[in-house]
């Protein structure tokens, strides 16, 4: 007599056996390493050291309803000492914990503030900035490295989720440097 387990065990084999996989198309991959080197600064900041933007104190009323915005502050990632082929440069600001995987806005991970995030915006064309979001390569604007420094202009603004409530609005984001 053949046992339960037994029997178990060969209809598993004979699903598995039924099973067919046929190659369906070719993924190609393209990427290149440059040997580009540059000193970092945010707003006159040496980078890696982490960099800290203030944005201007609002009132929660600048802030009553999802999709406002106030209190855009500008900052600027400064390029200099390069080498390398590049010609132009702008940042990537990654997803991470802190980046909010909807609005790809920055949470407000510490802070006391409710229904408030920072929002990233390209200081040189004025577009909103998706931390995380590959659209980032062609939407933000790519800064001319010459003379070997180039400065890269950014901003930061509080952005309603809804109404906002009074309090402390605390975030970050990693962010690295795309050469071309």
């Amino acid at each position: 007599m053949i046992s339960k387990s037994r029997i178990f065990s060969i209809l598993i084999a004979a699903t598995a056996a039924q099973s067919a996989f046929a190659a369906d198309g070719t993924i190609n991959f393209a990427g290149e390493v440059k040997d580009q080197t540059c000193t970092v600064t945010v707003n006159g900041q040496v980078s890696p050291a982490v960099s800290t933007v203030t944005l201007p104190t609002v009132s929660s009323a600048l802030l009553d309803t999802a999709g406002k915005t106030t209190g855009q502050t500008g900052f600027k990632i400064g390029l200099s000492a390069c080498s390398g082929p590049a010609i132009t440069a702008s940042a990537f600001f990654e997803s991470g914990a802190t980046v909010d995987a909807i609005t790809n806005n920055l949470r407000n991970t510490t802070g006391t503030a409710r229904l408030v995030q920072l929002q990233l915006v390209d200081g040189a064309n004025g577009n909103v900035i998706k931390a995380g979001d590959t659209s980032q390569v062609t939407a933000t604007t790519a800064t001319a490295i010459t003379a070997n420094s180039a400065t890269l202009p950014y901003a930061v603004q509080y952005f309603a989720t809804g109404k906002a409530t009074a309090g402390t609005v605390l975030s970050s984001v990693t962010y690295s440097i795309n050469y071309k």
